[in-house]
């Protein structure tokens, strides 16, 4: 099945075509960057990206690619900032629009099959949220169901007047509701129970952006949490998936990981009502944290193809035996946000058949929408369609050998581990590319490559120069990513690591005082390593004083024994691994 988010399609202020044709570049003149390399036998995909982004000036997008539920690709393309100073990442994140209700649907599942709720339930009792002036608008929402709300047959029609989508009006309604602030979710349920239906509830189909924001409220009522405290915690803690969050409306109160996006005209700033304060929808025109379950959750593509490794999309947690099938594709569309899920997915007791993917972008062409989501979406199947380098049980699982590492910058180079388990008959590749945190060129060496696994080989090294500025300075960091596989490899979870420059540990003591004497050891350096602390009267025979995890900026350690009675006392740290 497949839903398209088009959005107010008439009624969306000022988006037009004229901006896409004014905003118009020299594509050829001024490529993307991406993330890092791709193996050759994937770049169809790559391809595909690019030669959906660059025409329609998309300037950040992300994909990620699982083949029979082994991820072979997380890329990259365009910028990170604004100011495009930084590319952008594998795992940035961004909108979902509304592919965040396929996340509702699960949520809801997850309650029915839990015996919690039923599809059947009346919502308008279950929600006990009373009509705006007291009076329903129409006797019939009292028979709505939650399977309704789920199939949009609930009986609001978006494209009939004078209320059409009324979750992008919250000015509207805070303004005849009185309210002093931006209406949130409970307030536009109370404006929509007070209008009339279009269509008696499960007659006609109707996507309704509406009908999922009570959906979301159905999750909260039911299970006594906010709706992103339950996906967090019951839908999504269970299985490991972290990276799916709530979007915010200002840039400035957005996570570190979520991106940019594309702008638009000014309008007023529905976060920001009562005041007149102007934004571009993309930052405070919508009010994106109202938005949760229908529209306003983010993400980063891998973390969705994570959720698709766990769940049918937009349903329940995947079973473990029997033969299944399940073909979905979802759209989302909003100003700054063009989204793709996809899952074609067959699976029996000893065998996995899948393309799953997703493709999240920070622009839409206005005057269009939901044809940038059918175009990349056949764009993805296409490429696929001729790629045969896919996983096989011989290529095995790649990933790097930890998590992360420390390193003091006056080592020179440090060295990481690839691993492959499983399967190695076979010759693979794999690329990886570095990817600056706090760290910047000055401190390490960047690179990328693509390295090949020889048949039988099971052990890879990337050797990263490391440089040594001689300053004594909190820890730097940068990750090295895998960003693709083939051959028949594919990559694990461990896809990230972490490397943290330290600056070399000084170390410096005095008396703490007449009082006792005991030493006191000043610590400058070594921020984020483990210290064990050592004391000698002869420098041959040390003894273990204690040890401190991730040592902090200018740390101060007494030694807790007593000093000695004649003679002296010698110190040292020692790194602890």
């Amino acid at each position: 099945m497949r839903f398209i988010d088009y959005q107010r399609k008439s009624s969306f202020r000022g988006f037009g075509l004229i901006l896409l044709l004014g905003a118009t570049t020299a594509w050829g003149a001024d490529p993307l960057p991406s993330s890092g390399p791709i193996v050759p036998e994937l770049m169809p995909l790559a391809h595909a990206m690019t030669n959906f982004m660059g025409p329609r000036n998309f300037e950040a997008g992300t994909i990620a690619v699982l083949k029979d539920d082994r991820l072979v690709l997380r890329q990259g393309f365009g910028w990170r900032d604004r100011a495009k100073t930084v590319v952008i990442q594998p795992d940035s994140m961004m909108r979902l629009a509304s592919v965040s209700k396929t996340l509702t649907g699960s949520a809801i599942t997850k309650l029915v099959d839990s015996g919690k709720l039923a599809y059947s339930t009346p919502i308008y009792a279950l929600l006990g949220i009373q009509p705006l002036g007291g009076t329903l608008g129409d006797a019939r929402i009292t028979k709505i169901t939650v399977q309704q709300l789920l199939d949009h047959t609930a009986g609001w029609d978006r494209n009939v007047g004078p209320v059409f989508d009324p979750v992008f009006d919250t000015i509207q309604i805070s303004q005849e509701a009185g309210l002093n602030h931006p209406a949130e979710p409970t307030d536009v349920i109370r404006w929509m129970l007070a209008k009339p239906l279009q269509n008696a509830p499960g007659t006609v189909n109707s996507y309704s952006n509406f009908g999922y924001d009570l959906l979301g409220r159905v999750i909260e009522k039911v299970s006594g949490k906010s709706y992103v405290d339950y996906l967090r915690q019951d839908l999504f803690g269970p299985v490991g998936i972290t990276n799916i969050i709530q979007s915010r409306s200002r840039p400035q109160d957005r996570d570190p990981r979520e991106i940019w996006y594309a702008s638009g005209p000014l309008e007023r700033s529905a976060i920001d009502f009562p005041s007149n304060v102007l934004a571009t929808f993309p930052d405070g025109g919508g009010y994106m944290e109202s938005f949760d379950a229908f529209g306003g959750m983010a993400a980063s593509a891998v973390e969705l193809c994570h959720y698709a490794q766990h769940f049918f999309v937009s349903s329940r947690v995947r079973p473990t035996a029997g033969t299944w099938s399940w073909n979905y594709v979802f759209y989302g569309s909003l100003p700054g946000t063009t989204a793709v899920i996809h899952q074609d997915l067959h699976l029996t007791s000893s065998s996995t058949n899948a393309l799953e993917f997703a493709a999240l972008f920070n622009n839409r062409t206005e005057g269009s929408a939901g044809e940038d989501n059918e175009v990349i979406h056949a764009e993805i199947v296409n490429a696929a369609s001729g790629i045969t380098s896919w996983p096989v049980a011989a290529g095995g699982e790649i990933q790097w050998a930890v998590t992360g590492t420390n390193v003091f910058k006056n080592v020179g180079t440090v060295s990481l581990q690839l691993r492959r388990t499983g399967g190695n008959s076979k010759a693979v590749k794999v690329s990886y590319t570095t990817s600056s945190q706090t760290a910047s060129s000055t401190d390490y060496t960047p690179q990328s490559g693509i390295l090949t696994f020889g048949t039988g080989e099971t052990t890879q090294t990337v050797v990263i120069p490391i440089t040594n500025t001689a300053l004594t300075e909190p820890a730097k960091t940068f990750t090295v990513e895998l960003t693709s596989a083939s051959g028949g490899a594919w990559l694990g979870n461990q896809f990230t690591t972490t490397v943290r420059i330290l600056s070399p540990p000084r170390l410096a003591g005095e008396a703490a005082g007449a009082a006792d004497g005991h030493f006191t050891l000043r610590v400058t350096g070594a921020e984020g390593a483990s210290l064990r602390f050592e004391s000698s009267d002869d420098l041959s025979h040390w003894q273990s004083l204690g040890t401190i995890s991730q040592v902090t900026s200018n740390l101060q350690w007494k030694d807790p024994s007593a000093p000695p009675a004649l003679g002296r006392r010698y110190y040292r740290a020692v790194v602890v691994e």
